[in-house]
């Protein structure tokens, strides 16, 4: 039997305050290994979740405070779990007091190593495999963690890459740990004030961008808000691979459309063919190298190349028309 329980809510405020100073509480728990998988498919938005128990006693105990922003989640689970997450919509960063879990994708995977924190994937399906454990995860609303992050790259809010290949330097893992502690109280508490609130939010936030390499990729919005598809396959393999040689047979062959079929889904959905797409990204690359590099120690000439553009004439007029200035504008910022 499963128990489900809604602890508290806080009252709507009357100026209008965002929901984000409305912290929910909620629980649940129970011995059913079955009931089990159907809460934790509504926890990590998975699908065909399996539960193995590893002894007769099996319970599992899962609660949550959310304030719209963030969400801090804890779950004691005690028996293996496995499943799919198919589209997972924010960011989020786990850890374990007790066991070990792994997740695998397209791009790879990663497994847990002892108490360190590893993010899980956003906007990229993945296969979720937990032992007995302990967990605690903080998840993040995706807009305000690309507006946070809009302060270091210093462009437009864009999908966040996590790098969860790498493992987090102790000062950074140090770090993200004093943040926590700080933060917890004020996150968890029904009367911190709305400033108290953001400001810990915030705090949370930087400590995630400390905590793991990350890179920008500027998917279009048309596409991030269809979903999963085989027109956003093509935009990721795009991403991915704009720093190799890449066709768009190629991008056409990793989504598994016909290249005509390609070219008018990328024409009517992002305004640009297959090629044109490839050389968008690769300017924005350039763009935002430009953007990171020191004057004196980098040529535009360079990036271009590097990035593929050999005739600088023509580089230079499609750079001005997609961010209307100079490359050496860029640079001198």
């Amino acid at each position: 039997m499963t128990t489900y329980q809604t602890l508290a809510v806080a009252p709507a405020p009357a100026d209008g305050t965002a929901v984000s100073d409305r912290p929910r509480r909620a629980s649940a728990s129970g011995t059913d290994p079955d009931e089990a998988c159907l809460h934790y498919e509504q926890v990590w938005g998975g699908r065909g979740f399996r539960a193995e128990a590893v002894d007769d006693a099996f319970t599992y105990r899962c609660s949550s405070v959310d304030d719209g922003r963030v969400t801090l989640l804890t779950s004691t689970f005690g028996g293996r779990l496995h499943g799919e997450v198919p589209w997972p919509d924010r960011y989020a960063v786990g850890w374990f007091r007790e066991g070990a879990g792994s997740v695998d994708h397209r791009r790879g995977g990663h497994r847990s190593r002892a108490s360190d924190p590893f993010p899980l994937p956003t906007e990229l399906p993945y296969e979720l495999r937990l032992s007995p454990h302990v967990q605690h995860v903080v998840q993040v609303e995706p807009g305000f963690l690309e507006e946070t992050a809009r302060e270091r790259h210093g462009g437009p809010a864009q999908l966040v890459v996590l790098d969860g290949s790498a493992t987090p330097a102790p000062e950074a893992v140090q770090g993200w740990r004093r943040a926590l502690a700080a933060v917890t109280g004020p996150l968890v508490e029904m009367g911190t004030s709305p400033l108290l609130r953001a400001e810990a939010q915030l705090v949370l936030v930087h400590a995630i961008l400390d905590l793991f390499p990350w890179s920008v990729s500027d998917v279009p919005a048309t596409v991030r808000s269809v979903g999963p598809g085989r027109l956003r396959d093509a935009v990721d393999f795009v991403h991915e691979h704009a720093h190799e040689p890449i066709t768009p047979s190629d991008v056409a062959a990793a989504a598994g459309l016909h290249p005509r079929t390609l070219q008018q889904s990328m024409s009517r959905q992002l305004g640009a063919s297959p090629a044109a797409y490839v050389r968008q990204v690769r300017l924005d690359r350039v763009h935002a190298e430009l953007l990171r590099a020191a004057p004196r120690e980098v040529h535009v000439a360079d990036v271009a190349t590097r990035w593929g553009f050999g005739n600088l004439g023509r580089f230079s007029a499609s750079y001005a028309r997609r961010f209307g200035e100079q490359p050496r504008e860029t640079l001198r910022r």
